[in-house]
């Protein structure tokens, strides 16, 4: 089952990047990440309410660190960066998931010549995918990059989250949007243009509570497989993006990326199988 989830939740996240594009016309990118917490905030509370999931004591501390690396940094890097970059490039950079994983749990692995060589692989689908062309690798390629790391050290702190995961991203969630309501107060920019419903609205489905249930589903893979594990099943995000970008942007189709892609995707299954044989990390 959590296999399944795994897959709907990077489709949603692939389409979610495609729509949060649409609506750069509407909205200020940091306002976008203010209403995408908004709304995935709301859309738990409204699933606690009627599972009627008691509230827990949690470190302050610890939800203040995790919602800073994964709702807060992460997001505003990733959407100040998404202006500008296509959406096949933002499939390219989040192939690296897998990678930045192996480099946060890295003592924790049991590494053996196989799966040094199959992240090399990994590597080798990624230079693929950018056609061995380091020039095309901007500010915002390393703004992506960033989200990434902080995206994938948040997760792997969850691991040793123990309360209820619907309520600690519930925490997560709420002090990620009272710091970008005193954010967005502070500055002094137009927070939203000219109002394009539809895309509007899509954005509210796959953004916000497409969010809440995305973030509830690696939660509960990050403690039933482990982290490591979890961020392989990333591979399968970069896809969905790629794919929705040739459909709904109609970017051009290129062969390095689906071959880079391929390479990415048969070095993870490989990765995951050895791992899934060892601990789970």
């Amino acid at each position: 089952m959590i296999y399944i989830l795994l897959f709907l939740a990077n489709a949603i996240w692939g389409l979610n990047i495609i729509i949060t594009k649409y609506n750069y016309t509407s909205f200020n990118p940091l306002f976008l990440v203010y209403l995408k917490i908004l709304f995935s905030m709301l859309s738990l509370l409204v699933y606690i309410y009627f599972k009627k999931i008691p509230f827990e004591k949690a470190s302050l501390k610890q939800i203040v660190i995790n919602t800073n690396l994964i709702n807060v940094l992460n997001f505003m890097m990733t959407y100040l960066a998404l202006k500008t970059i296509k959406g096949s490039q933002v499939a390219t950079l989040n192939c690296l998931s897998p990678l930045i994983m192996a480099i946060i749990t890295f003592k924790q692995q049991h590494w053996n010549l196989k799966k040094v060589g199959l992240l090399f692989f990994i590597l080798l689908g990624f230079f693929l995918t950018i056609h061995f062309d380091f020039s095309t690798l901007n500010i915002s390629f390393f703004m992506m990059l960033g989200a990434l790391v902080f995206y994938n050290l948040g997760n792997y702190r969850l691991r040793s989250v123990k309360q209820d995961l619907f309520i600690y991203n519930f925490y997560m969630f709420f002090v990620a949007f009272v710091e970008l309501t005193v954010f967005l107060l502070l500055q002094n920019e137009t927070l939203f243009f000219h109002i394009h419903h539809f895309p509007f609205w899509l954005f509210v489905l796959s953004s916000g509570v497409g969010y809440a249930f995305i973030q509830s589903v690696f939660f509960f893979s990050i403690k039933k497989i482990g982290p490591f594990s979890t961020s392989f099943f990333m591979a399968f995000n970069p896809l969905f993006t790629y794919i929705f970008s040739l459909c709904f942007l109609k970017e051009s189709f290129d062969w390095m990326i689906l071959i880079g892609f391929l390479c990415i995707f048969v070095a993870s299954l490989g990765i995951f199988k050895e791992t899934s044989k060892q601990n789970k990390f």
